[in-house]
């Protein structure tokens, strides 16, 4: 059926007029280009499971599911195609922006669905197929699931078809087929901000809001919305979520000691019965709606909590608008950078390979990690680094060492070292701990150029695969501007040295110094 619809572009359709009069006929939708662009790697299935033990029941299952999703995304992109081709041949229409809600309400009868929601297809059936081609080529393939394609449509809807095609063209760069959807959307992020970069952001004292959304009167729920400047949410999560970390030490603690009397936030006065406290999510809802994050009687610990924010020397120049990260995933604008960098007191250099954005590594000879490497490890996996887990690691994750540290022994066994080391969330650090989950690297070549540490992961018995530390997104692009700028300095001073010897050639006098060298530019 697949072959089918590839070769013809639509799907035969019974004529249901004699059921309903009132619809007209489906119209025959004609074949639609293939796209130029093409995959600089096929996806193979090695590429999804580095190595698969042969002929085992699990690894076949684990195969047909992603055969699945590569169905599903074919699917998905033979649905776009019809919406786009509709829209576009509409004779009422004939694909004017402005005009989409009449089709919608055509298709809207066709798809079973209300008008809000084919407005919403159609909008991102234009989108996906006129503007933004060398992303659906790849949904096409089956080589981008229909979730990543789908959040990628999300994220460009309040953007400018121009806009939206620079980031059309930047995600197209990548190796989409072979990408974590964590690495998808970090990238995701960074190209919505670089098609944006210069476009001033609302004041954030117009950006404050506490609102109810999401009202389910059937279930009898809501949803509080909080908006607000990204810092400042940032540090009100933050806070609420220490508090619950404390809250819950205790009640861990009381239940060891076994403690008379109420424990502190057992709301419904079960937990000694229960025998364990309660989870960390309840907790956060529990101190918001019943404390305004007040956690007496216990003592909110005071913590050294930094944001990680990385701002490129181009940007604090001047010299262009790249966006400055958040923890390593999220784009800030940089007007907002640059005032963050002109209020702070103390910055830090973090040096980073310029090919490639890996962080320099730093070594030391004990346990546990310093200072720096704790920072560039934030860095390095702002997530908890086993595959599709996507837990931030910038608080109530833990340092592990790949190769087991010996502590008797420190010489013999792993070393305390960014190559070795990475950061995992409790839950995942307690599976690798019982050897559910085996992560291994290879050592580090030196002789060979840089690249992002890539670990190999073992899952249960035979499923392996792969991931790679998160880089610097922005340092690559940083090192081409300023070697831009380095060159055409170069330029312009050679070509102001050849007009002045050019001008003064009969008025020099022999053996005269020659022009003074004013140095390298001021970056």
């Amino acid at each position: 059926m697949m072959g089918d619809f590839e070769q013809s572009g639509h799907v035969p359709a019974q004529d249901s007029r004699e059921h309903s009069p009132d619809l007209l006929p489906p119209a025959e939708v004609p074949e639609l280009p293939e796209w130029s662009v093409r995959a600089r790697t096929p996806l193979t299935e090695e590429k999804v499971l580095a190595e698969v033990g042969p002929g085992t029941l699990e690894s076949g299952r684990v195969m047909a599911l992603h055969r699945t999703v590569q169905t599903r995304a074919r699917l998905h992109s033979h649905h776009l195609r019809l919406l786009a081709t509709f829209f576009l041949e509409d004779p009422e229409v004939q694909g004017r922006p402005d005009d989409a809600d009449l089709s919608a309400l055509k298709i809207a009868a066709g798809l079973r669905c209300t008008y809000s929601q084919a407005w919403s297809q159609v909008r991102d059936a234009r989108t996906a197929v006129e503007i933004m081609p060398l992303t659906f080529e790849y949904l096409r393939r089956g080589e981008l699931t229909e979730s990543m394609h789908q959040t990628l449509l999300r994220r460009v809807r309040r953007l400018t078809d121009a806009q939206a095609a620079q980031v059309d063209g930047y995600m197209a760069s990548l190796e989409l087929p072979s990408i974590s959807v964590d690495t998808f959307t970090r990238h995701l992020r960074l190209a919505v901000e670089l098609a944006t970069a210069g476009d001033l952001p609302a004041p954030p004292s117009q950006s404050r809001a506490v609102e109810i959304v999401d009202v389910d009167t059937s279930a009898g729920t809501a949803s509080l919305l909080v908006t607000g400047p990204m810092l400042e949410i940032e540090g009100l999560a933050h806070r609420l979520d220490v508090a619950a970390r404390d809250v819950q030490r205790a009640q861990r603690a009381a239940l060891a000691e076994g403690t008379e009397g109420p424990l502190p936030f057992d709301l419904d006065e079960d937990l000694a019965e229960r025998g364990t406290p309660l989870s960390l999510a309840t907790l956060r809802y529990a101190i918001l709606t019943h404390s305004v994050l007040d956690t007496d009687p216990v003592q909110e610990t005071v913590t050294p909590y930094k944001l990680l924010v990385t701002v490129p020397v181009t940007t604090l120049l001047g010299m262009d608008d790249a966006p400055a990260m958040l923890e390593g995933t999220t784009p800030l604008p940089a007007e907002l950078a640059r005032e963050l960098a002109a209020a702070s007191s103390i910055w830090y250099r973090i040096l980073t390979d310029p090919v490639c954005g890996s962080t320099l590594p730093v070594r030391i000879d004990t346990y546990r990690p310093d200072a720096q490497q704790r920072m560039q490890l934030r860095l390095r996996h702002p997530v908890c680094a086993v595959p599709g887990c996507t837990r931030s690691t910038a608080l109530g994750a833990e340092d592990d060492h790949i190769h087991e540290y010996d502590h008797e022994h420190p010489d013999r066994g792993g070393p305390t070292s960014l190559e070795n080391l990475h950061r995992l969330c409790g839950h995942h650090h307690q599976m690798k701990t019982a050897g559910l989950i085996d992560p291994t690297r290879e050592p580090i070549d030196l002789a060979a150029p840089a690249r992002p540490l890539t670990t190999q992961w073992t899952l249960g018995t035979d499923l392996r695969t792969t991931t790679q530390e998160a880089t610097d997104l922005l340092t690559p692009r940083a090192a081409r501007l300023l070697e831009h700028a380095w060159s055409e300095h170069q330029r312009r001073r050679s070509e102001a040295h050849k007009n002045s010897d050019a001008g003064n050639a009969r008025i020099i006098p022999p053996g005269s110094p020659p022009p003074p060298d004013h140095g390298d530019p001021p970056f």
